[in-house]
């Protein structure tokens, strides 16, 4: 064979190779129960035979019928899974109820993916992502609906969910789903192409104990029609400090005599947001707030701005509405209408 044909040869055989690859793929489950910690691992692909240390595991087509078999899965010598048991590990997130019994406060010690709660009927979700020493207090959700596990796909979370609610004896149940594994990976040979893993910390019964109410989304600190605001354009200004809510303020009701002492407001956990829609040639215009939501370090506040009719009789006099309102600690606020038209924004 010529030299030159060899190189690219030898590149074609490499890249095959690669396509190739193991030709299995896994999905481990770690499960931290109160009792133990357990290891469910799933194989799907061709069968084969695979090393584990010491171990020889033949992966074979089903079997037969199984409470804990996954559609499409190989098994494991006569078991629909790989199930690996080891002693129970300190619970890493914590949920309790509230006196009042609608009141629910999640604790985490590490960060979380989501929080779901089985209350007898259903699933709720409790809490999307959490952070490593973060508490979330809230009012138990009404509406049901089936988990969406990040790391699985919906015929294992079936199978995770049911072998969970088997084991409750007739309590409650609260998941939490931990956003990295805490069980090193299996050690296979050959490497799987794919290796997916969740991590599911399982809690079975609330503690009841005195929880405050969790802080509103927001309050609405003053509005009107006649601030001090001068602009025809909308304007929108956050205040995380004292010394910049007394400028929002005074911006606000600069125009009245005497002017109100500005509300109090603990800056270490709230901001101030403020928006003005700008100067109008009438009465008959105004500004209520439809809803708030946070993403991160951001808030968005839905207004809904209100014009006056053709042929409305309205205060033939210049006006200038706006809203201020407390929210949660943010650094970027959007004000926007209900149809998602972003009307002005500001940030820290």
């Amino acid at each position: 064979m010529r030299k030159g044909l060899l190189l690219p040869l030898l590149l074609l055989l490499a890249a095959c190779e690669v396509l190739e690859g193991s030709r299995y793929r896994v999905a481990e489950a770690q499960l931290l129960f109160p009792e133990a910690t357990e290891r469910w691992t799933y194989f799907y692909g061709e069968p084969r035979e695979v090393r584990l240390g010491e171990k020889t595991l033949r992966l074979t087509p089903s079997k037969g019928e199984s409470l804990w078999a996954v559609p499409g899965t190989l098994w494991v010598e006569d078991s629909p899974l790989l199930r690996e048991v080891g002693p129970a590990l300190r619970p890493l997130a914590e949920a309790v109820r509230g006196v009042s019994g609608s009141l629910l406060e999640v604790r985490t010690q590490t960060d979380l993916r989501a929080t779901w709660l089985y209350d007898g009927a259903g699933w709720v979700r409790l809490t999307g992502g959490l952070k490593e020493g973060e508490r979330r207090t809230l009012v138990q959700p009404a509406s049901y609906q089936t988990p969406d596990l990040y790391a699985f796909t919906g015929a294992e979370t079936q199978v995770l969910l049911r072998e969970v609610l088997a084991r409750r004896g007739g309590r409650q149940v609260v998941l939490f789903e931990l956003a990295e594994p805490v069980l090193r990976p299996l050690s296979l040979d050959p490497a799987p192409d794919v290796y997916r893993v969740g991590a599911l910390l399982v809690q079975y019964g609330l503690r009841v104990e005195l929880v405050s109410p969790p802080a509103p989304l927001y309050r609405v600190l003053d509005k009107g029609t006649n601030a001090a605001y001068a602009e025809t354009e909308p304007r929108a200004y956050l205040a995380n400090t004292p010394a910049r809510f007394a400028e929002v303020w005074a911006l606000a009701v600069g125009n009245r005599l005497p002017r109100p002492p500005a509300p109090s407001v603990d800056f270490r956990t709230r901001s101030v947001a403020a928006f003005f829609w700008g100067l109008k040639p009438t009465g008959g215009y105004g500004v209520e707030v439809a809803g708030v939501t946070y993403a991160g370090d951001s808030a968005r506040v839905v207004l809904s701005l209100t014009s006056p009719r053709p042929g409305a009789i309205v205060t033939q006099a210049l006006t200038s509405p706006y809203v201020i309102l407390e929210l949660n600690r943010v650094r970027r606020v959007v004000f926007a209408d209900p149809s998602g038209r972003v009307l002005a924004e500001d940030r820290e």
